[in-house]
């Protein structure tokens, strides 16, 4: 399961946790229910997503509906069971190979158990309303666009050469992205995926001056540039395999693999491959930090190709070689088939691999500061139990491409997204969601609680979060938008200080200069409690203890921006006073700038239609004077003085 597979389930039980099944079923119900749904674009590429979460929504009601109702035993009595969470305070590595199959073998027997059980359940109860699970998966495609939010101290931020930068998690710490500039050339993901044309920006026109492809089995998720070293690395999954062994070609095609290629682009006219690293697994994220890039993939082992002498068909490969059982980590659950494989690459010798490390795990996600990686992973304790979350967390330290496994422990609740999960001056905070509430939890670099705050905001939600310094600000939703700041600075003794309550909500939050914060999301209608456009909010945060409402901006009748699930789709240059962000319309999309006046508040200095039809959302970025929206295979121009189009291209 993918990373947005994952929030999304994880959201989705979050968003039906006070559902009442199976009253809920009944038209009544249903039809409050269908009032609250927000009117936001459902992407193509996410309806893997939705048809899976809505399989896990239908399952979940049928697991219910043969549990105990009137004192008649069920599923329930089966899958109630605590989940043993491990109380050792470090990672600890596998001893050998037979240990790690053992946990593998022990998870394989636990699911097989909970699935007959649950067919044995299903065998005896009645068959679901066909009605009513219409209704239901309604509600679920309602929920889909909000739940898919992407995994932020940091910003797409002015470089010395005057152009803009991905708009990144952590400051410090690069991202890939499918547009990367280095000031005189854009390097731009086809809408194929297949390959990046190199665009010479210099002149009166654009010009494609060269494109690199890669192998028909393959297909590029996002890329790196690193000016300062000339080097373009390319971050693929592969679906195909043709190795001449055929246990590697039937490992990698049930499990897939990703791949890092670098060239060199000292002549961006003339690339020049300089090597290539293969891991088992499907790409789950990347960070770059110190010239070394740190690559994620989620590799699941297929049971039925788990032979207990044969380690490379239930570990993972790196260059077609098993990892090391020193270097793999044991699940903190006890329990878990996925790995998620973390290789760290020099780009300076992008053939050699300078460390790795496999987590094992039922899946999980990511958060990277500038010194540590934490693995993070919900843990729910039984199908039902969706006020008992806890989640699991894992530190590994990173420094020149060496991985160090360090502590781990645990929190109450689950995470909303890396948003909520920040390291500061030696303690990591997180803002969780536990069931009806929320709660704040600071831990040392052991990962032990120093201090907490729960129950905070009943029957809210956390939409989005930004831990900035000494202060935290986290905004939930139901029907108004609380604006929450703590005070951070006691780490055990964090403290609620204000907040602010308005309608709407802001998924994304983003610092923007001295004493203010910019939040980007979705005006509600009062009495409807329906999304009606897209909502700008400055919040002056001069004084945390009385946040207030600076200014907003509705976007009427623009129903979805990609910010909401991606903010790497966001441009914000706090110092070039630029906000951009691509909006979508009943006509299709629009690209707009806005600029923030302290007088005047938001001014939209630019709303122009997007060309093209792409399955890559669309980027913003500037060189100078000149903002590029780029939507797949097409390219615009307009003056960042004027805001008028001065140029175009089709690659």
């Amino acid at each position: 399961m993918n990373k947005k597979e994952q929030d999304f389930i994880r959201k989705l039980k979050g968003k039906t946790d006070d559902i009442k099944i199976p009253d809920s079923v009944k038209p009544e119900q249903v039809e409050k229910l269908l009032k609250e749904k927000q009117k936001k674009k459902i992407s193509p590429f996410r309806i893997g997503a939705l048809a899976a979460a809505c399989l896990v929504l239908v399952a979940g009601i049928a697991v219910y509906k043969n549990s105990t109702i009137g004192g008649q035993p069920g599923i329930a009595n089966i899958e109630e069971k605590k989940v043993e969470i491990s109380e050792g305070k470090t990672v600890v590595s596998a001893a050998d190979y037979d240990e790690v199959y053992g946990y593998i073998e022990r998870y394989k027997e636990e699911q097989e158990e909970k699935m007959r059980s649950y067919e044995e359940g299903t065998a005896k109860s009645s068959a679901m309303d066909d009605a009513g699970t219409m209704e239901i998966a309604q509600e679920a495609r309602s929920t889909e666009a909000e739940a898919l939010m992407a995994e932020n101290d940091s910003g797409a931020t002015a470089a010395a050469g005057g152009y803009s930068e991905t708009n990144v998690r952590q400051e410090g710490v690069d991202e890939g992205d499918v547009v990367k500039t280095d000031g005189t050339y854009l390097y731009i993901l086809k809408d194929n995926r297949k390959e990046v044309s190199f665009v010479d920006i210099r002149g009166d026109k654009m010009k494609e001056v060269q494109k690199i492809s890669v192998e028909e089995e393959q297909w590029i998720e996002e890329m790196y540039l690193n000016p300062e070293k000339k080097r373009l690395v390319l971050v693929c999954s592969r679906y195909g395999e043709n190795s001449a062994v055929p246990l590697l070609r039937q490992v990698y095609s049930n499990a897939g693999a990703t791949e890092a290629v670098t060239y060199d682009v000292t002549n961006p006219e003339k690339p020049k491959e300089m090597g290539r690293i293969k891991q088992s697994g499907y790409y789950q994220s990347s960070r770059m930090a110190d010239g070394y890039l740190y690559l994620f993939s989620n590799y699941s082992v297929a049971w039925d190709l788990m032979e207990k002498g044969t380690p490379n068909t239930y570990i993972p490969l790196i260059n077609d070689s098993t990892i090391s059982e020193k270097n793999i980590c044991l699940p903190q659950t006890g329990t878990g088939r996925e790995y998620t494989v973390a290789v760290a690459v020099d780009i300076d010798k992008p053939g050699e691999v300078t460390d790795s490390k496999a987590i094992l795990s039922q899946g999980g996600q990511l958060y990277v500061s500038n010194k540590n990686i934490y693995y993070y992973e919900t843990i729910w304790s039984s199908y039902l139990g969706y006020n008992k979350e806890r989640t699991t967390i894992r530190r590994i330290g990173y420094k020149d491409g060496e991985l160090t496994p360090g502590s781990q422990g645990i929190v109450e609740g689950y995470i909303n997204d890396s948003f909520s999960i920040d390291e500061y001056d030696g303690y990591l905070r997180i803002v969780t969601t536990q069931g009806d509430s929320n709660g704040v939890y600071v831990l040392d670099m052991d990962l032990e609680e120093v201090g907490k705050i729960e129950k905070l905001a009943k029957d809210e939600r956390v939409y989005s979060a930004r831990l900035m310094g000494e202060i935290g600000y986290f905004v939930t939703f139901r029907e108004t938008d609380p604006l929450f700041s703590v005070d951070l600075s006691d780490p055990e003794n964090p403290e609620v200080i204000g907040s602010l309550k308005i309608p709407g909500f802001s998924d994304y939050l983003h610092p923007y200069g001295d004493g203010r914060l910019l939040g980007i999301g979705m005006n509600v209608d009062e009495e409807t409690m329906i999304t009606d456009g897209v909502k700008l909010t400055m919040f002056d945060i001069s004084d945390p203890t009385d946040v207030k409402e600076e200014d907003t901006y509705i976007l009427e009748n623009v129903y979805s921006t990609d910010v909401s699930y991606n903010y790497k789709a966001a441009l914000v240059d706090v110092g070039r006073n630029i906000i951009g962000f691509a909006g979508y319309t009943n006509g299709g999309q629009n690209y707009y700038i806005f600029e923030y006046d302290e007088n005047k508040g938001f001014i939209c200095n630019m709303e122009e239609e997007i060309n093209g039809n792409a399955s890559l959302s669309a980027r913003g970025v500037y060189i100078d004077d000149t903002l590029y929206v780029v939507q797949g295979n097409i390219v615009e121009a307009y003056s960042l003085k004027e805001y008028v189009k001065v140029d175009d291209i089709i690659l």
